[in-house]
């Protein structure tokens, strides 16, 4: 299997310049035809919008509430973005109307107020993204590459760093971070993270995918009651707890063991590992025991053995599930902080040398963890930079997990 994959992987190379070619000659008709049907898919809009929020035929007390209902959401959202003072009005109001329409007109009233919570969910996320790059915009045309500058060694020479010293610029000091005298290098903690997420994606991945079989094939009904909510619980364990104990337990044992002074990469890897391990398990089993029971018992009929069907029916099958869960691991050990920051609390340097698993540093979330507090203007909105970096790791993470879903269904699916 792993065989046909890396053949299939020239051909698709391959044909990449002629499918991208053929999408961009596609694009004229597809703008031509979006534009054709837009007042179609106008109307198509606002119809669907009446008869959510108002009902296909609504008796005149019905649609005089609705429309106070909408009016009132509407006033709450204005002046908590332009008079932040007066919200508590109309939200008072909201909470009489709500408490009156859920008395005579419920369903009306809950399609409602479903329809602006998922509406305001999107809308957080537009106001997050937007304020977080209206922040970073300043420092990224003021420093442009020097947020990247590559840190000295200590002789004073610039530092390898997979041969983009040509490109990259050098920066002041073996960080480079001292963003008071213009050197605002996120160079060393984004390196950080790079070195931690490989860390604990190699604990978290291999381990979680093997406990998810364990519980959704192996275990007895009686022990999967008992490890899935065990391993359910260890999500709501507080990550500062989990930094405490890696760096009292995991720190003496790396000093003993290696003889190294402790508080490394290896540490903070392992402990986030662990953190992410929950995730890795809950999503996974759920794609697992979500493959149909008709698959497992054809294989078994045709000869297979239990082991047979789990490697060969039970994982292809479910991987687009596993995949995303890897990736959501991914995600979480990425955005860990206060366990990075309890056990590397006082790393400051660039990793010497790059692949060094027992040196210690920063990372970007404990960057900003360990900075924010005492942060000038200035050093601020280069945090904000490292925010940005961190939020398009994760989203890219996000539409890689949702690309690799969509390609396994096509897959499953016979399509090309």
């Amino acid at each position: 299997m792993v065989e046909e994959g890396v053949r299939g992987i020239g051909p698709w190379l391959v044909g990449l310049p002629v499918r991208l070619a053929t999408w961009l000659a596609a694009v004229p008709g597809r703008v031509v035809r979006w534009i054709l049907e837009l007042p179609r898919r106008t109307w198509q809009g606002l119809l669907g919008a009446k008869r959510v929020l108002f009902g296909s035929e609504p008796a005149p007390d019905e649609a005089l509430f609705s429309l106070a209902l909408l009016v009132t959401i509407g006033a709450v959202v204005v002046t908590f973005l332009v008079r932040a003072e007066f919200t508590p009005y109309p939200l008072a109001a909201l909470g009489v109307l709500v408490t009156l329409g859920w008395a005579a007109y419920q369903a009306r009233t809950a399609k409602i107020l479903t329809v602006f919570a998922t509406a305001g969910t999107v809308l957080t996320l537009v106001f997050i993204t937007y304020f977080l790059f209206e922040k970073a915009w300043t420092p990224i045309t003021e420093f442009g590459l020097d947020l990247l500058a590559i840190p000295v060694n200590a002789e004073g020479d610039t530092r390898w760093f997979f041969w983009l010293d040509a490109i990259l610029p050098q920066g002041e000091g073996q960080t480079g971070w001292d963003p008071h005298n213009d050197n605002p290098s996120l160079l060393a903690a984004a390196w950080g993270t790079v070195l931690v997420t490989v860390i604990a994606t190699l604990v978290a991945g291999p381990l979680g995918v093997l406990g998810a079989l364990f519980i959704a094939e192996i275990a007895s009904d009686g022990l999967r009651e008992v490890i899935k909510p065990a391993v359910e619980v260890l999500a709501g364990i507080p990550s500062i707890v989990y930094g405490f104990i890696g760096f009292a337990v995991l720190n003496s044992f790396v000093q003993d063991a290696f003889r190294d002074p402790g508080a490394s990469f290896l540490i903070a890897g392992l402990v986030v590992g662990v953190m992410a391990l929950p995730t890795v398990v809950s999503v996974a089993e759920d794609a697992i025991t979500a493959v149909p029971k008709s698959m497992r018992d054809g294989s078994i009929a045709m000869g297979a053995t239990e082991w047979q069907t789990m490697k060969s029916i039970a994982v292809p099958a479910a991987i687009s599930g596993i995949s995303a869960a890897v990736i959501l691991g991914i995600g979480r050990a990425i955005g860990e902080t206060m366990a990075v920051a309890a056990i590397m609390a006082g790393g400051t340097t660039f990793a010497m040398p790059l692949y060094d698993v027992f040196d210690q540093s920063v990372t970007l979330t404990s960057r900003i963890a360990i900075s924010y507090g005492s942060a000038s203007s200035t050093t601020l909105e280069v945090l904000f930079v490292a925010g940005v970096m961190l939020f398009v790791i994760v989203a890219g993470a996000s539409v890689l997990a949702q690309y690799i879903e969509r390609r396994v269904s096509q897959d499953l699916r016979g399509e090309p």
